[in-house]
């Protein structure tokens, strides 16, 4: 993970951009369409908390970490570019003025993963799911249960957070 944030260019607007997203992928275990739909009254920057709206329209908080609230502060204030109309209300905006993709976030991720792992590592890998999976090992490995992390993954059965934790060395 770290080379991976290692690899974003934070010398540009897009930059700081895609490093935010990525640290929001890896903090909240989001699914791409996820963080595409987030809006920016989503995002409370003194609670540090977010609110995503997942699968089945439910909506859950998640907690962040000061270092991604930080990050998004810095967006929102610095590198957000002015949206089109239809669009003022969401977080993530690119390069058109347009509300990012999930198809977006999803080369956003594939990119920067090129950048870092070797090809015979990106086979058969989905980039923006292998922030979920990090995510999700890093909870178990930080102690948490498998019911927090099925929480913050949006999961209603335990048996789909399973699959998420499992280690390939």
């Amino acid at each position: 993970i770290l080379k991976i944030f290692g690899a974003v260019d934070l010398k540009n607007n897009r930059g700081l951009r895609d490093y935010t997203i990525l640290h929001l992928l890896f903090d909240t275990g989001a699914r791409a369409s996820e963080i595409a739909t987030l809006n920016l009254d989503f995002f409370d920057s003194h609670k540090r908390t977010l609110a995503i709206l997942g699968k089945g329209n439910q909506y859950r908080l998640i907690e962040l970490w000061p270092k991604t609230t930080q990050l998004i502060d810095l967006y929102i204030a610095k590198y957000r570019p002015t949206p089109k109309p239809p669009y003022r209300h969401r977080l993530f905006i690119n390069q058109r003025g347009q509300e990012l993709t999930r198809h977006g976030i999803y080369r956003l991720c594939q990119k920067y993963l090129s950048k870092s792992l070797p090809p015979k590592r990106l086979k058969g890998l989905n980039p923006v799911h292998s922030f979920r999976h990090s995510c999700a090992v890093n909870m178990l490995q930080s102690g948490y249960s498998i019911t927090d992390i099925k929480n913050r993954l949006g999961h209603k059965d335990v048996q789909s957070t399973m699959i998420y934790l499992h280690i390939d060395l």
